[in-house]
């Protein structure tokens, strides 16, 4: 049962063409072309209007009074309806913008739901079926199975009975007159949807509930219906597509580890017909194209996900990436901080487009900013501005950046990137077991590279495999059970966005919050800067990942301090959050501990940059200093991602220590204490390259 507007409501009650279909302007057109060709007269707009809602029966009668008894209406009728289906098998079933979130409301409430149509059955129910949304009802009943069509309320009383429900209890959908009439007779909560004839004052009187289109009837009703909690990891996605596209703007690990999972969820109802991605990566974009689906592996959990409805484009492509600007309603932008700048040229190209494509208002699109930096949301809208004013003037400038909802976001979930290498041996075996399974002879051994990058001839060798497997790949076929892993995740469910978009409060992973700045906060201490610090730390160590990093007690116990230190401070600057911390910081930690698959080479580069004065290391170190706090081991963390620098080649020693000397000078602290700490960071380097020359001496001598 479902609460609407305080009454109860068991059922719902569909008219068709018109109230579901975008039809009538194809059935105007189909009866003018029919009238004309076998009458030698286009029936006219008045008359067809005057149709609207009637029987076959009705219109019949009023087209031999309109065009004399002679008029051929059956064979007419019969001739429109061959040309309306050659038409709706070409192109479709033209829907309208938000029935499917209707009906899968409507469905998920518990509701018993029927179509009262005046077209006959045989045309019902290939459009029902064309249009997949035949699987919502439980009863059809069609104007040739009526004595008595619209007006009359035969068909939405026995629409009714054959729910065996009240009709009083049910909603009736319509868009005519004769529609309305028919469900107010009928005694049924009316709803009128605006089609090609405007409501006039009947039409309006005989309406409970007027909206302008289905969507709005849609926003309406998601008012009554509750919302979807959070999900769990291995819970499904649900069926039914929508009619809308999402966008990623960068398909790498949050991209397509994480993002790409929250918009398959979406509301808990349904999910968007079509996710863009874009990448530069063509081995990605070959591969995932044409397997159609890739999946995400959680190895704490031994689950593979698999994600589907995705259109990799490339992001060089700016014909393509103007159609992902163009035609989504919300499009995740992951990219790294240093491809901002570059990247604010193609997105201020994707949204002139989308300018010019709307003829009328535009719709506002929902921008979420996933850059994982405090104060994201500034630095990406002034890059985006100013590319927008390379290629337009001011005002058209100012108006896009105002009529689009830009929103900031917190993601907690850890995600890694397969290598190229990987996915190439993936390939192999996947192509192995093809070839095997067609009888066409063993293939070679396979052969377990470790390295990154692939080779010219694996390259190409690549190519041929994605495009053998996609030219004979058939769903029944053995590798449709043997999914492309492109990610490896955390279980983390929840992103934290600003919530500045109404399409947000929809979406079943977020978690929304007025003043995302302290959740970006917490975020760049508590989580990336332990975590860059850690990395750094036990790659000093020569551990290859975070999960086996953490196996090791040194690690644990430097962990563990910099966890301590960090949540002293943030319980100062955030006291709102005091309670949470101890919670988050130990979700992160079982995260560190299972991340088998998370490089620390991933997670402890670019240094310099995370040791920027007030970012996710100096800004925590800077605030333990202020209050007098304990600060041993985020000293030290700072004199460990100084060292990365230097042994990774990031920067010369001279360059690494001028760097952090001068992200000190940015400290609001005392200047006796910015130079302890320029002193105590240089003399901490010294030692650990002075330790580490000592150490390849004694191999050496050893040797």
């Amino acid at each position: 049962m479902l609460k609407f507007h305080q009454k109860n409501i068991n059922g719902a009650i569909f008219d068709m063409d018109g109230t579901m279909f975008d039809t009538e302007r194809l059935r105007f057109q189909t009866l003018k072309q029919a009238s004309l060709a076998l009458h030698g007269v286009e029936f006219s707009d008045a008359y067809l209007m005057a149709c609207l809602g009637l029987s076959a029966a009705s219109s019949e009668a009023l087209a031999k009074q309109e065009y004399g008894e002679a008029v051929p209406y059956a064979e007419i009728r019969r001739h429109a309806d061959a040309l309306e289906l050659e038409s709706v098998r070409q192109y479709g079933v033209p829907i309208k913008k938000g029935l499917v979130q209707v009906l899968e409301r409507l469905r998920k409430s518990g509701l018993r739901m029927a179509v009262a149509t005046s077209s006959r059955r045989a045309i019902a129910e290939e459009y029902l079926i064309n249009a997949n949304v035949y699987k919502f009802f439980d009863v059809l009943v069609c104007g040739d199975e009526v004595k008595q069509g619209k007006p009359h309320p035969e068909i939405f009383i026995t629409a009714a009975e054959k729910l065996n429900l009240d009709p009083a209890a049910c909603l009736m959908f319509e868009d005519s007159a004769n529609g309305l009439r028919s469900a107010r007779q009928a005694q049924g909560l009316t709803i009128l949807l605006k089609d090609i004839k405007a409501p006039n004052e009947e039409m309006m009187r005989n309406a409970d509930f007027y909206y302008e289109d289905m969507y709005a009837c849609f926003e309406d009703l998601d008012r009554f219906v509750s919302h979807l909690a959070m999900p769990k990891l291995t819970d499904a996605f649900p069926q039914s597509l929508n009619q809308l596209s999402v966008g990623i703007h960068g398909f790498g690990a949050i991209g397509g580890g994480y993002i790409a999972q929250i918009f398959s969820h979406w509301d808990g109802y349904t999910r968007p017909k079509r996710i863009y991605a874009s990448t530069r990566n063509p081995l990605y974009q070959s591969a995932v194209n044409a397997f159609g689906a890739y999946c995400i592996r959680y190895g704490q959990v031994s689950y593979d996900e698999r994600i589907e409805n995705m259109q990799v484009i490339d992001a060089g492509n700016l014909e393509q990436m103007q159609e992902m600007y163009t035609e989504s309603c919300m499009i995740a932008v992951c990219l790294p901080e240093q491809a901002i700048a570059q990247e604010a040229k193609t997105i201020a190209q994707g949204l002139m487009a989308r300018h010019m494509a709307f003829e009328q208002q535009e719709a506002p699109l929902t921008l979420l900013i996933i850059l994982n930096k405090v104060g994201a949301k500034q630095l990406f809208m002034q890059q985006v501005k100013k590319a927008l004013l390379e290629i337009s003037d001011a005002e058209i400038a100012d108006k896009i950046m105002a009529q689009h909802y830009f929103c900031d976001t917190v993601v907690n979930r850890m995600v890694s990137k397969l290598s190229d290498q990987n996915l190439y041996r993936q390939l192999r075996i996947k192509h192995s077991i093809f070839q095997q399974h067609q009888q066409e002879g063993e293939s070679d051994q396979i052969e377990l590279e470790d390295a990154t990058r692939l080779s010219a001839d694996q390259e190409r060798q690549a190519a041929l495999y994605v495009e053998d497997l996609r030219r004979n790949f058939q769903p029944s076929h053995i590798l449709q059970n043997m999914d492309l892993i492109l990610f490896n995740a955390e279980t983390d469910m929840p992103i934290y966005a600003e919530n500045a978009s109404p399409l947000l409060s929809k979406m079943r992973q977020m978690i929304l919050v007025d003043n995302i700045a302290d959740i970006q906060l917490i975020k760049n201490r508590l989580w990336n800067g332990v975590h860059a610090m850690t990395a750094w730390h036990a790659s000093q160590l020569q551990h290859p990942t975070i999960g086996l990093a953490m196996a090791d007690a040194r690690v644990q116990r430097f962990t563990a301090q910099l966890m301590a230190e960090v949540k002293q401070g943030l319980s100062l600057e955030v006291p709102e959050y005091r309670q949470d911390l101890d919670r988050l910081a130990d979700a992160f930690l079982a995260s560190c501990q299972s991340a088998y698959k998370d490089p620390c080479a991933r997670v402890a580069r670019d240094p310099l940059r995370k040791l920027n004065a007030r970012e996710r290391v100096l800004g925590s170190l800077e605030t333990n200093l202020k209050y007098g706090l304990p600060h041993e081991a985020l000293l030290q963390g700072a004199i460990l991602g100084c060292l990365y620098a230097i042994q990774h080649g990031q920067s010369s020693r001279s360059e690494a220590l001028a760097h952090v000397h001068s992200s000190i000078g940015g400290m609001e602290i005392s200047s006796e204490l910015q130079q302890a700490l320029r002193s105590r960071i240089r003399q901490g380097v010294a030692q650990l390259l002075a330790a580490e020359t000592a150490a390849e001496r004694l191999d050496a001598a050893g040797g």
